[in-house]
Order: C-alpha cells, then structure tokens, then sequence
C-alpha cells in the first residue's frame, strides 16, 4: 500500500510552490487523481503555532481564493485530510514567516478499499480507519531511516550502536569519538593483527606508528652495545611488541591509547608505547650522507698583543 501513495513536498524556496501575502502564505492549487478524490494528510514544518485553512474542488481554480470558504481550518502542524475531497487543493498558513516546508499526502489507494465492499463508503469508518493510515505512514517513514541510525556519524546514531559492534569496553575507557566508533566493524575484524594495530594507533592518536616485535631485533647480528641499545629502545620490560610513536604525538592520545591496547592484542602478549625524543647518538655503524663536511674550529685570535706574561713580538 505504502508505493500507492502520493507526496507533493514543498521547494527549499517556499515562493517557487506558492506566496505570501498579507502575512499568510498560499500554496498553489495541486492536482490529485480525479474528481471527488480524498485528500491524505499536510503535513507542516513551522517554527511557531500556525493557523491552516484548506481548499478543495473538482472545478478549475483561478490563482485567488478570494470568495472560496476553507473545508477545513484549524490551528495544527499536522492535520488529517480525510474528508476532505476534490481533484484540486490548496491551503493557507497564518502567519505564513513560520513556515518552513511542508508535505502534502494524497492516496491512490485508500485503506478502505481493502474492505469488503459493503463496509466501503462509510464515512464515520473512513476517517477511523484513517487514523491508522497515517501511523502506518509515520511508522513507514521511520523504518526507512533506520539505516542512516545504524551511522556513528549521523545525526541520531543508535543509543547502544556501540554496544553492537563490539565498542562498549572503549566506552568505559571514555573512547571511542564518533570517528573511531565508525571504524569499529574494521577495528574488530582486524583485532590482533599488525594492520588492526597500526590502524588503531592512527585512529587515537592521528599519528603513524612503526610496530617493532621483539624477535625481529633479537635475531639481527649486532654487537654487544648495538644490543643493549635495541633492548632500551625497543624492549622496556621485554615488551613482545613496541609502538614507536614521532615526538609530536600528545601525551594524552598515548595515554588513552595505551588504556585500550589490551582489547586489540592477543592474550599474553606485552605491548609498549614509546614516543621517539628529539636527539640521538651516534655510534661506529652511522655515516654521514655525502657532501656534508666536518671543519675544524676556526683558530682563536688575540684581543691585543699581550697575553698574561706572553708578549707579541
């Protein structure tokens, strides 16, 4: 039933669909299905209470309503149609700056012609049966948003989205922000992997990483000294795994990422986070690109021509 009904919505410039005047606002003369057609529902988008008056007739309109009576009016933003008949309508809206846009429903199919046909043409059931035609729609309308609801970014996300895909211990760690919400269906099919890792730290911190694991370092043929240095670079408490991070990466991102390190790694497994200084030393194994040049000090020179006990000649 729901692809038998009809809208008309108003344009982002309410002028091109109608215009104001006298501090109302009137719409212009819409075409429905036929002579003696039942109207469905407007529905108003306002920014304050609104006055409505609605027109209706099987005959051809002139642009003026001057002389029309209204077969409806009552102050509402939504308001039920039935009854209302006439291949064509128009409404009216006092004072017509509240309005903002509005939709105008009109069936092609009424529920009613689902009855069997000696139930058909009541009135009094019409416009009950009416009622229920426009939940169903309000009902209608909200199912098919729901997946823009299912979007951490949007505007109305899921109260227990986080929850659903597998983000609520991050919660309670104060994590994650929509971005790393959004990324949680990734986060979660790469848990405990370099690439879930790397793609994680990027999330929290906005920074890259280098992802160094300890059998990597261990392995290399180095001497004593180069070795003591990996294992202090490298393996703060004979970390499995160490996430090297540039020296401008915040504090505070570090510090939240290390809180939900655990959830990503696999059991057993240490991990440290190491953020690189802005010096360094060299050692026998560091050479210097070429074209650069070491020069001496330039040699001193004397204020004057004596120097404590020492005379120029």
């Amino acid at each position: 039933m729901e692809r038998t009904i009809r809208r008309y919505r108003s344009d982002w410039e309410l002028s091109r669909c109608g215009r104001f005047e006298y501090g109302r606002y009137c719409s212009r003369w819409y075409r429905g299905l036929g002579a003696g057609m039942e109207w469905l529902r407007l529905s108003l988008t306002v920014s304050g209470p609104v006055f409505v008056k609605v027109y209706a007739t099987d005959g051809e309109p002139d642009d003026s309503i001057d002389g029309m009576e209204p077969v409806l009016e009552r102050p509402a933003e939504d308001l039920l149609l039935y009854g209302v008949k006439g291949r064509f309508l128009c409404f009216t809206v006092e004072p017509g700056e509240r309005l903002r846009s509005y939709e105008l429903t009109f069936p092609g199919l009424s529920i009613d012609s689902l009855l069997p046909s000696v139930m058909q043409g009541d009135g009094t059931l019409r416009k009950l049966l009416g009622i229920y035609q426009s939940l169903y729609m309000d009902l209608n309308r909200e199912l098919a948003g729901f997946p823009a609801r299912l979007d951490p970014l949007g505007a109305a996300p899921l109260p227990e989205l986080a929850r659903w895909l597998g983000a609520s211990a991050w919660m309670e760690r104060g994590l994650p922000e929509p971005v790393l919400l959004a990324a949680a269906a990734e986060l979660n099919r790469l848990r405990g992997t370099k690439q879930g890792l790397r793609r994680l730290a990027e999330l929290v911190t906005g920074q890259e990483c280098e992802i160094v694991e300890q059998f990597q370092w261990e392995a290399q043929t180095c001497s004593l000294q180069e070795r003591e240095s990996c294992a202090r670079l490298y393996g703060p408490d004979r970390s499995d795994i160490t996430l090297l991070f540039p020296v401008e990466t915040s504090e505070e991102k570090l510090s939240r990422l290390k809180g939900i390190l655990e959830d990503f790694i696999p059991l057993g497994i240490s991990c440290a986070v190491v953020r690189l200084e802005a010096h360094m030393t060299l050692d026998g194994h560091s050479y210097l690109d070429s074209g650069v040049q070491i020069t001496d000090p330039p040699p001193a020179e004397l204020d004057g021509p004596e120097w404590d006990e020492l005379i120029l000649e």
